[in-house]
């Protein structure tokens, strides 16, 4: 595809709707951490999202321990290892949150995840080629040789068919899957095209 297209993909991926923490009451708070920046911290764990638009989440907890993500109720039922704070013995937190669908355009706690992509041609081979206003590939390999390219960079050049060929990565932060937040960006571009097509006279 063309790269504007691929940006434009990448892009949509805060049009997303994910769930996240936006609201939380601290009853009880004796750790080292601040109020507002134990909520910060809560409000960026990962909740995996499916069809209810909102829940309330309990964290109750006491020291001596490290308190970690799993340890909210009911379970996120995504990343269980993040740490939240550290509990000295005879220190207690007790937390009550609310969770609801949000998209990253309003914040970023609302982002599932991160896309990026690249050419499959690197910089340095593309001194090498030329590219016509199709964006097809030509190359003399006789040169590539000469220059001393090597066998895996000229392999790249030869299986390459044109400058729209990019490689995409799509990684979660676990509140949908990543094969799923690419599909969902397209379907989020679409509906903003098509918003968008009203207003084109």
């Amino acid at each position: 595809m063309p790269t504007s297209l691929a940006n434009a993909i990448r892009r949509s991926i805060l049009e997303i709707p994910v769930m996240a923490i936006d609201e939380v009451e601290i009853i009880k708070n004796d750790s080292a951490l601040y109020d507002e920046i134990l909520a910060h911290r809560i409000g960026l764990i990962p909740i995996k999202t499916g069809n209810i638009k909102e829940t309330k989440f309990k964290l109750v907890e006491s020291g001596p321990k490290m308190v970690v993500s799993g340890d909210i109720k009911p379970a996120t039922e995504s990343e269980n290892k993040l740490p939240i704070v550290l509990l000295d013995k005879d220190q207690e937190i007790e937390i009550v949150c609310n969770a609801k669908l949000g998209k990253g355009i309003e914040h970023i706690k609302y982002s599932p995840g991160l896309i990026y992509y690249k050419h499959n041609l690197d910089n340095e081979i593309l001194d090498f080629v030329n590219v016509n206003d199709n964006g097809e590939i030509s190359y003399d390999e006789e040169e590539m040789i000469n220059k001393r390219l090597s066998e895996i960079q000229i392999k790249k050049v030869k299986s390459a068919k044109n400058m729209n060929e990019l490689e995409f990565n799509v990684e979660s932060w676990g509140q949908i899957e990543a094969k799923e937040i690419f599909f969902k960006s397209i379907d989020a571009l679409n509906d903003n095209l098509k918003e968008l097509d009203k207003f084109i006279k």
